[in-house]
């Protein structure tokens, strides 16, 4: 197996730190060097490490595809619902109605009168759950 690929690999390792550690003209130039640098790397290395280097590719990206391939969307109302089961019986699960009330504050600022019509949300207790347990209804009174 030949080792004449090592020579620009060491080429594009070394042009590659001195692209990352330069700011001006210099890192251009070098950014050049070790692309050409690479793509004479990849003809000259043996076929065993060209063939590794593309299972690698091949199987990055396709971890890559898998995990960001999207879910399928459930779009029934009912799977949208909570779904309470207890013993077999099933409950549904309503969200508690938010009644919205229109404050007005008013108030002078530089002499002016002026007022603010503000939308505050009352405060919902939460809901009693009543439970049925062996033909018992057992309501929560907290």
């Amino acid at each position: 197996m030949s080792l004449f690929f090592i020579i620009p690999l060491a080429a594009f390792v070394v042009a590659a730190y001195v692209f990352k550690h330069s700011a001006d003209e210099i890192a251009y130039l070098s950014a050049a060097i070790a692309l050409v640098s690479l793509l004479l790397t990849l003809l000259l290395a043996p076929w065993q490490i060209q063939l590794l280097l593309l299972m690698l590719v091949v199987f990055s990206n396709k971890r890559q595809s898998l995990s960001s391939s999207p879910l399928p969307e459930s779009h029934s109302e009912e799977e949208e619902k909570t779904k309470l089961v207890y013993r077999g019986a099933y409950y549904k699960a309503a969200p508690p109605q938010v009644d919205l009330i229109e404050e007005e504050i008013k108030g002078k600022y530089r002499g002016q009168v002026w007022s603010a019509h503000d939308i505050a949300k009352e405060s919902v207790p939460h809901p009693n759950l009543n439970l049925k347990y062996r033909g018992v209804i057992v309501a929560d009174k907290t």
